[in-house]
């Protein structure tokens, strides 16, 4: 701006309008990332069940345990991987939607934001439904790991623990 121009600065404030809209894509975006966290675990337990049916079963050859049990194991860290991705993206737009919902006045309307942290909308719930299912769940995929780790070197070295 030159001196003595008439220009405004830009403003820099969000109709309500464009607020409503950016909502509508973050919360469908938001929804959309949950769905697809939850979709991992569920698939990778039924492809775990079926790789360590073959890992550990009586009739398979030991270089096709391990090969079994490795793929296994690697299934489980990308699985972890992509439910964590998921989870981080989940929650970036559940913090963009909140801060939306204030802007709108939907916190002081409803007492606290639709898409609030999970311990302000859980408040004083028993701790089985205070706990955490991501973390749960995710424990869960990286135990699988683990035994398949476990299969893996056991059929590698012969040692058959196992069988």
């Amino acid at each position: 701006m030159t001196q003595g121009s008439t220009a405004s600065p830009v403003d820099t404030s969000v109709s309500k309008d464009v607020l409503m809209a950016a909502y509508a894509v973050v919360g469908a975006r938001r929804t959309s990332f949950d769905t697809m966290m939850w979709q991992v675990p569920a698939l990778a337990t039924a492809a775990q069940a079926f790789l360590l049916t073959v890992a550990l079963g009586p009739d398979t050859a030991r270089p096709a345990q391990t090969v079994t049990a490795v793929l296994a194991a690697a299934l489980a860290a990308l699985s972890a991987q992509l439910m964590i991705k998921y989870r981080h993206l989940e929650t970036s737009d559940s913090r963009l939607a909140e801060r939306i919902e204030r802007q709108l006045g939907l916190d002081q309307g409803l007492g606290t934001p639709p898409h609030a942290a999970v311990r302000e909308r859980l408040g004083h719930q028993p701790w089985l439904v205070r706990l955490s299912s991501y973390r749960l769940w995710l424990s869960g995929v990286i135990a699988f790991g683990i035994a398949d780790l476990v299969v893996a070197i056991d059929a590698a070295t012969g040692f058959g623990l196992l069988h």
